[in-house]
């Protein structure tokens, strides 16, 4: 039995086949062995179904119904909207907030760093400040060659 088959034998069941289609479903079933026993399976399950489904009533028409429940979904998506950014310049909160903790963070790290003790060491005019009590340097620049050569001694 093809697949068109057994679909034509469950609209049958449904009552969703002409009348002419449905009296050669009627036939086909009736002699053949297979398609009487694929209708009585779908008659079961239909049965069992049917039973098993307990029918609820709202007091209220199906379309008063849901618009309650959409009314109730707005209001709850408006409240979570006003609870997380009551004003307008929310997103001003979002983003600076934690642009402000990591400003924090750096100077945090950074500021012990800065204010540790040391000595200046000039290298090719710039100053290059190290935690090194002692610490000497010798800078020479051969503009021929074009190039700086630093001899950092530590004592």
């Amino acid at each position: 039995m093809n697949h068109e088959t057994e679909l034509s034998i469950q609209a049958w069941l449904d009552g969703e086949l002409a009348p002419s289609e449905a009296r050669a479903v009627e036939q086909q079933v009736a002699s053949d062995l297979t398609a009487a026993a694929l209708a009585t399976e779908l008659r079961r399950t239909k049965a069992a179904l049917g039973m098993g489904e307990l029918e609820r009533r709202t007091p209220e028409s199906r379309e008063f119904y849901w618009s309650c429940i959409r009314r109730r979904l707005e209001q709850e998506a408006n409240r979570e909207r006003t609870v997380l950014f009551p004003n307008r310049l929310g997103w001003l909160v979002r983003w600076f907030m934690p642009a402000a903790l990591a400003a924090g963070l750096v100077a945090w790290f950074a500021l012990p760093l800065a204010l540790r003790p040391g000595t200046a060491v000039r290298i090719g005019g710039a100053e290059i400040e190290s935690p090194l009590e002692d610490l000497s340097s010798f800078t020479f620049r051969s503009e021929a060659d074009r190039m700086t050569v630093v001899w950092v001694a530590v004592r």
